[in-house]
């Protein structure tokens, strides 16, 4: 667990975000970032390894216009998975992806509100579709999203890679299969047509695990006047109030 917060703590010097935005912003249809071999060895294969031990009753499953999946978002039986959650919403991966994509304020969602784990089998498939925009638990814009594979093994044979379309739905731009240990990174745009069409032609003992995780823009309007902490007290109005001359 150690080394996994040590690895997200240095992330910026193993990808520093600067060298990586300008190739980023320049991507089409969407700014996209692939990074393969993300996390240690080691963690990823726990972290895969931990899928099998999540019992049936915390899965879900996910139907839409023929497409099926099954997802989670509890990870009681999978420490190493929550943990590594944990990282990729806490406040310096969303440092570094500020770095990265050019965006400020963003905001993850530890309640995993369409995120999590998801999973695919044999035959399955996820239908071309666009993004929801709005966290309606959170009451904000989507930003950008990753994905990060868990998968042990996969081929280009078996199908699967995730399709980003232009955005009249006439043609697939960009490619990107479920290699393992494999982070994407988007930016979230509501004309994006993505998904993996193609039913799944994996062996039935084979199936596409990936995490994922969904970010968002904060631009909420403050309810009173903005200010810090107030240390002060006005004894004729009964009111606190700030004092910027003491410390």
């Amino acid at each position: 667990m150690i080394d996994l917060y040590n690895y997200f703590n240095n992330l910026h010097l193993k990808y520093n975000p600067k060298e990586y935005s300008l190739d980023y912003l320049q991507k089409e249809p969407v700014p996209y970032l692939v990074i393969d071999d993300f996390v240690p060895n080691d963690i990823f294969v726990e972290a895969q390894a931990e899928i099998a031990c999540i019992p049936d009753h915390q899965w879900t499953k996910f139907t839409r216009k023929g497409s099926l999946m099954r997802e989670c978002k509890l990870f009681s039986n999978a420490p190493i998975l929550q943990t590594l959650t944990h990282c990729f919403n806490s406040g310096v991966f969303l440092n570094w992806l500020e770095a990265l994509t050019g965006k400020d304020r963003i905001i993850s969602d530890p309640k995993l509100v369409g995120a999590g784990l998801s999973t695919c089998s044999q035959g399955h498939f996820l239908n071309l579709h666009t993004d929801f925009n709005w966290n309606e638990q959170l009451h904000l814009n989507r930003s950008c999203s990753a994905i990060l594979y868990l998968n042990p093994t996969w081929d280009e044979e078996w199908n699967g890679a995730l399709e980003f379309w232009d955005f009249e739905r006439i043609e697939c731009l960009v490619k990107t299969y479920p290699m393992p240990n494999r982070l994407i990174i988007w930016d979230y745009d509501e004309r994006l047509i993505h998904g993996y069409p193609q039913p799944l032609a994996c062996p039935a003992d084979q199936q596409r695990e990936n995490l994922r995780l969904f970010y968002y823009a904060s631009n909420s309007t403050p309810i009173s006047t903005p200010h810090r902490s107030l240390y002060w007290w006005d004894d004729k109005t009964k009111t606190p109030f700030d004092n910027r001359n003491e410390r």
